[in-house]
């Protein structure tokens, strides 16, 4: 990912989750984040014609203390929030679902998070995603529930895909631990 993604980014991001969940600014904020020394823990997919297909964020430790919206039960996790990388959103376009894109930038993210020294990742699954699609991504990935969080996403200022504004959606507070076999 770099910064030349960033429109393409906001576009894909209003198509699939909604308006303004993600603007040109808040892209390049966690852009910044998601790098550390060299290494950029997020991902895009593009076509052939240059398409952007999907992208994953990924902010390594030390470069996030919440997710967009409220809840974290640190106290449910294997690992501390030091040592903790965290999985911020991931959309595939409508046309390139079901291709693996997804599950293939989770794999690089996790690689980069564990070469940074990252012991674990946390995430935020939508709980409502058609027939549980982002819980069950999350753990053929090995990520595991550890809390729900009722209108989690209502403080972020955007259009909800699902129901408007404000977004009254639930989330599943997800941890992954990270392996050697990661990196």
């Amino acid at each position: 990912m770099t910064a030349a993604d960033i429109a393409d980014i906001v576009a894909l991001s209003k198509r699939v989750v909604g308006p303004g969940y993600w603007t040109a600014e808040s892209v390049r904020d966690t852009l910044a984040r998601s790098t550390a020394g060299d290494v950029v823990c997020s991902h895009v997919v593009r076509d052939d014609a240059g398409v952007l297909l999907a992208f994953r964020f990924a902010l390594p430790p030390g470069a996030w203390d919440q997710g967009r919206g409220d809840g974290l039960r640190m106290e449910r996790w294997p690992f501390a929030l030091t040592e903790a990388a965290y999985f911020q959103s991931a959309w595939v376009a409508p046309q390139a679902r079901g291709l693996g894109l997804g599950p293939a930038m989770a794999r690089a993210s996790l690689a980069d998070l564990a070469r940074l020294g990252a012991r674990g990742v946390v995430t935020h699954s939508w709980k409502e995603s058609p027939r549980g699609s982002s819980r069950r991504y999350l753990e053929r990935l090995d990520f595991r529930v550890v809390a729900e969080h009722a209108d989690y996403w209502i403080n972020v200022d955007y259009t909800c895909s699902l129901d408007g504004r404000p977004c009254r959606c639930t989330a599943l507070e997800m941890v992954r631990t990270l392996t050697p076999a990661d990196t």
